[in-house]
């Protein structure tokens, strides 16, 4: 039988700690986060922030892709795969836009 514990709860991010009796010594930790006030706020920032200086802020990553990236020991090459695939929409430089 499986379990679920939500056990952190705070700044739109959730933990969720999940049993499984058959195996005891294992667990998984899912974490969820609302993404809707980040997208905004890139959003916002993609009009506000010009980004044409020698330091741009690339964009902002949702928590569980960098609990993911730790976890899998990511390199600059998984960090730009991310960014340009599915990390895109959290981009706020857009360097394609700037040429």
């Amino acid at each position: 039988m499986q379990r679920a514990f939500v056990y952190e709860e705070r700044n739109g991010v959730r933990r969720t700690l999940i049993a499984d009796d058959e195996r005891p010594d294992q667990f998984v930790v899912k974490t969820s986060q609302d993404l809707e006030p980040i997208l905004d706020s890139i959003a916002r920032d993609r009009e506000l922030m010009a980004n044409d200086g020698d330091n741009v802020v690339l964009g902002r990553v949702p928590v569980e892709v960098y609990e993911r990236a730790v976890h899998q020991q990511w390199d600059e090459g998984d960090w730009r795969k991310w960014w340009n695939g599915e990390g895109r929409a959290f981009r706020i430089w857009k360097p394609w836009a700037n040429v």
